[in-house]
């Protein structure tokens, strides 16, 4: 029996949800549904050799992801990425030292990054070295990306300055304290914006606290930071978008299962933090959020153990779940909702590790089908839900603190005019199914779609589709949703 149908309406908590579709509230941000490019080891295996030629299948795959926004050359390797290496004939190219300390050839330079962006219809978002290039090499990029007449690629409005400098440094030649990282952050901004006084630039920015543990080691990093740039930038970029982690892997599987399900929570807290800051440091301006990077992540025993932990760690491997899939949806809905988000950017599209949409393998990790179904949900107006959700306690789980209130079922909805009504559903209790009485208010009749994703346990592989149609008569139905399952609701209208 699937999990979609395990379970009876008498063992499932009983739900009413209640999708208004007389009161829109605003149109969806379509880039939302973003996605990273990381330009280190053949692109992530977007590459077989530096022929430029794809493995069979990634690209098929790929274009099923087809992100609204797509960010690069990095993550980590952003700082120390040199754009200019990377242009011309593949043949012509120099190297690049890595992260891992390897010299390697640039196989995904700008060009390629802008076409990936154009055959997508993606928004380009591009990271600038700012830890080991000086400001001229941003601003020549800006000029090359922006100023080249009859290049045919995307204009890139958004760019990102620098990758994650609150963190201990990844060597010593991206070491700098927070003070510096802002006079060098305000000399980008400078140069660039004399480039292209057009382009919106955002700040990396993290909140002493992350959930339940310090997210940073320099305390006031925020503060220390804003207080050196004074160049104008219009967002701020947070990574405080992976839960639940775990470092001395203490925790039993349940304990982390209950941490991802409240990972949104602390998700949540970290935009509150954001805005409140931005709130009063510039009460006149309204700058934006951005999570440039989001994804599940557990414990980090490649980097105790090295590439042994590949085959023997479990718990790296969770990211590759039901759980992680399941967090990264609720992501979304988060995302979503929020009125001032610039855009989200899921890490990464393929390979990197146990993170990419798309495995080492060329198949489809769990993710990848939360991201498909996502492309449904980028247009449209978002609708008001309400719903009386029981609540279930989840302890204390690397980063995220203990809750003794998460809600069961969280859902949202979205109305698409003429192609009708959608809903998401997320039931994130590990044992136990949920009984949903839907209320369709402002629409009589119909027969709605369902599609749910879901799997045997939730930290298992592989999770699966199951179809179904639903029945709404006078604006009602019913719809049993298993445990650690995820429904997408389609009310075509008649």
């Amino acid at each position: 029996m699937s999990n979609a149908a395990r379970g009876t309406a008498a063992q499932a908590a009983s739900i009413d949800l209640k999708i208004d579709t007389t009161r829109p509230v605003r149109s969806v941000n379509p880039l939302v549904l973003g996605n990273n490019l990381d330009w280190t080891n053949r692109a992530q295996g977007m590459y077989s050799d530096a022929s430029l030629t794809h493995p069979p299948g990634w690209l098929a795959l790929a274009d099923r992801l087809a992100p609204r926004a797509l960010r690069y050359p990095g993550g980590t390797n952003a700082d120390f990425f040199r754009w200019k290496v990377g242009l011309g004939p593949v043949a012509q190219r120099g190297k690049v030292r890595t992260i891992e300390r390897k010299d390697e050839q640039v196989l995904l330079g700008t060009d390629e990054f802008l076409a990936f962006c154009r055959r997508w219809r993606s928004e380009p978002l591009i990271t600038v070295n700012v830890a080991t290039a000086p400001p001229e090499e941003a601003a020549d990029w800006v000029r090359y990306c922006n100023l080249r007449s009859g290049a045919g690629a995307p204009r890139v409005r958004y760019w990102e300055i620098g990758n994650e400098p609150y963190l201990d440094p990844s060597a010593p030649a991206t070491a700098m304290t927070p003070t510096e990282f802002g006079r060098r952050a305000n000399a980008c901004i400078r140069a660039m914006k004399a480039v292209d006084p057009t382009i919106e630039c955002g700040l990396p920015l993290r909140t002493d606290m992350l959930g339940a543990v310090e997210g940073t080691q320099f305390k006031g990093f925020n503060d220390s930071v804003l207080a050196q740039v004074r160049e104008p930038f219009e967002w701020v970029a947070s990574h405080a978008s992976y839960y639940p982690v775990t470092f001395d892997k203490s925790e039993s599987p349940e304990a982390l299962f209950g941490a991802t399900m409240a990972g949104s929570r602390v998700l949540q807290q970290d935009m509150d933090n954001l805005r409140a800051l931005m709130r009063q440091r510039y009460p006149q301006r309204r700058i934006k959020l951005a999570y440039t990077e989001y994804n599940a992540l557990y414990s980090l025993d490649i980097l105790r153990y090295g590439l042994v932990a590949v085959f023997t760690s479990r718990t790296d491997r969770y990211i590759e779940s039901m759980a992680a899939a399941l967090y990264v949806a609720d992501a979304l809905r988060c995302f979503t909702q929020a009125d001032d988000l610039l855009m989200a950017n899921f890490w990464a599209i393929c390979g990197n590790w146990w993170f990419g949409a798309i495995g080492h393998d060329h198949a489809p990790r769990p993710q990848f089908h939360v991201l498909e179904a996502w492309r449904s949900f980028t247009s449209g107006q978002l609708l008001p839900v309400t719903l009386d959700s029981p609540v279930m306690a989840t302890g204390k789980a690397g980063f995220v603190p203990a809750f003794d209130d998460t809600p069961q079922v969280s859902a949202l909805a979205i109305d698409q005019g003429a192609d009708g009504v959608r809903l998401m559903v997320l039931n994130r209790h590990p044992t136990s199914a949920a009984a949903l009485r839907l209320k369709f208010d402002g629409v009589a009749h119909g027969r709605a779609q369902v599609r749910t994703l879901s799997s045997e346990h939730y930290f298992g592989k592989p999770v699966r589709w199951s179809e179904r149609a639903i029945d709404v008569v006078d604006g009602r139905s019913d719809l049993l949703l298993g445990q650690h399952a995820l429904a997408f609701v389609h009310l075509p209208r008649r």
